[in-house]
């Protein structure tokens, strides 16, 4: 291993960024390319999402013992700020997450990232070895966390003082599982959508899909659209303005049945009203899940939020499935060419948990916090995959658990309009995994005010969130530390974040 990392440091060239390749020896790391980047390049990632990098940096290729892939990108010696910034990875994982590669070494960072162990390109790679699962699930993620501090340490010849792990998604599901399970991994955590349920959140997507197969035709994708505009429109203005944006839907009362075409003003089809069959079907998939036996689920989807009409079979053909899927399919069914139609949630779910530990939900944070550490964690209230209502009841679930010490080193962000990790109607970018917000001030920007009240500084507060369009900032508006939401005062313009405070919900 030496020997080929002394061989990739040699053909970059004297003055080369990977110039110091040669002294790394860690067991069961083995460094594939080492590849100097110079500043001012523009350098573009695989992914055309990640923003171009203009730091020198080295660019180091490996695989921690037989099969988990990582980069990790370490920037001059004179230009690194002695931390470490990890990307989580989302979905079945099979790839890195160069933006937060990109945004770490831009920053100043040792930024690292890993496949979990296998390629997206392996549509069956649950079939393969057993460990995959488990290095999928979270060991892959604490290897890297070891790892890459230890070839940090052999690079600079001095150790890593701070490190930080940024995911959303499965991304933000692998951050809850450090702070959970591995709580000396990382000083900071950002997670976003963690999906802290997942086996409960894939027997959903799974469901929903049969649904919309064995309903094909009854509803269209604008019916859908119908009835999440519908549950918006009736509980926009919760927040003192309407634009759109509903403050806290979790509060919303909406039924469907106010979509029921009345006789002779309308029609179903007619994209205003909805018939008693479509009805019928949307208050199912909105509802709670329960599974076979009456057991509950889950507690629904909430008003506003849109619903992804996709049936079985699943459109991902070539290419990896959905994760729900593959986790029956072929983890707990071990057949690929197992008939999704044959899902029963009374099961099929139960089964995911001898196949791999998915949950990201224990409340007991009391290591993590011990250590010094300071978990940040958002949401979208509009996201169709990962529920609003999982997050929040995790949030709730660790203040009952930790009481009073839960304020010290956890916030929760709720974001009004934004689907999954980013996007939706509502400003979205805040400096966490979905990009960069205003600036890098920490009252606008997620990573900063981690890295300030790490510091020892101020916890972090209002944080804004800007929505671009076309390079331009359209809208703003300030996050509030759950369960604080954005309250508009007066008659200003509702797209400036002036125009709103932080305040608690008034009781009804």
């Amino acid at each position: 291993m030496a020997l080929l990392a002394l061989l990739a440091a040699a053909t970059l060239g004297a003055g080369g960024a990977c110039d110091h390749v040669a002294r790394i020896a860690v067991p069961d790391v083995r460094i594939v390319t080492a590849t100097s980047v110079a500043a001012g390049s523009g350098f573009a990632s695989p992914d055309a999402r990640a923003p171009k990098v203009e730091a020198g940096f080295c660019r180091i290729e490996g695989v921690i013992e037989k099969e988990i892939g990582f980069e990790l990108w370490l920037p001059l010696r004179g230009v690194w700020n002695g931390h470490l910034l990890t990307g989580g990875v989302g979905g079945q994982a099979g790839s890195l997450n160069y933006r937060e590669l990109a945004r770490g070494v831009s920053r100043g960072y040792a930024s690292a990232s890993t496949d979990t162990g296998h390629k997206a390109s392996d549509r069956h790679w649950l079939l393969g070895d057993p460990q995959r699962a488990i290095n999928y699930a979270e060991r892959a993620n604490h290897l890297l966390a070891m790892k890459a501090k230890a070839v940090i340490a052999g690079f600079y010849g001095k150790p890593v003082h701070r490190a930080i792990f940024s995911g959303c998604s499965g991304g933000g599901r692998q951050a809850m599982t450090e702070a959970q399970r591995y709580p000396g991994d990382y000083d900071g955590i950002l997670a976003g959508a963690p999906g802290v349920n997942t086996p409960e959140m894939s027997a959903r997507r799974m469901w929903e899909m049969i649904q919309h197969r064995r309903h094909a035709g009854l509803m269209s994708a604008a019916d859908w659209t119908l009835v999440a505009r519908s549950g918006v429109s009736r509980c926009d203005g919760d927040d003192g303005v309407r634009d759109g944006l509903v403050a806290n839907p979790a509060a919303c009362r909406f039924d469907v049945g106010e979509l029921l075409c009345r006789q002779g003003v309308a029609s179903a089809g007619s994209g205003r009203c909805l018939g008693q069959e479509q009805v019928s079907l949307a208050r199912r998939v909105y509802g709670p899940l329960h599974d076979e036996n009456g057991k509950r689920i889950d507690s629904g989807i909430l008003p506003g939020v849109p619903v992804s009409a996709t049936p079985l079979p699943e459109p991902f053909t070539p290419g990896p499935p959905y994760l729900a899927v593959s986790l029956f399919g072929d983890g707990v069914h071990r057949d690929p060419d197992w008939d999704a139609r044959n899902f029963r949630i009374a099961d099929d779910l139960p089964a995911i948990d001898r196949v791999m530990n998915l949950h990201a939900d224990d409340s007991d944070l009391s290591a993590f916090r011990a250590r010094g550490g300071k978990l940040l964690m958002y949401q979208g209230w509009a996201d169709p995959l990962v529920l609003a209502q999982s997050t929040t009841a995790y949030f709730d679930a660790v203040q009952a658990r930790m009481g009073g010490h839960a304020s010290d080193f956890l916030r929760l962000y709720m974001v009004p309009g934004m689907d999954h990790c980013v996007g939706g109607s509502g400003p979205d970018l805040f400096g966490a995994t979905g990009g960069e917000g205003l600036d890098r001030a920490p009252e606008h920007d997620m990573l900063s005010a981690l890295e300030r009240w790490l510091d020892g500084g101020k916890a972090p507060g209002a944080i804004l969130s800007v929505k671009r369009e076309n390079g331009a900032i359209v809208a703003q508006r300030p996050l509030c530390p759950y369960p604080q939401a954005a309250y508009y005062v007066g008659r200003s313009d509702p797209k400036r974040a002036s125009s709103f405070q932080c305040r608690l919900p008034l009781q009804k």
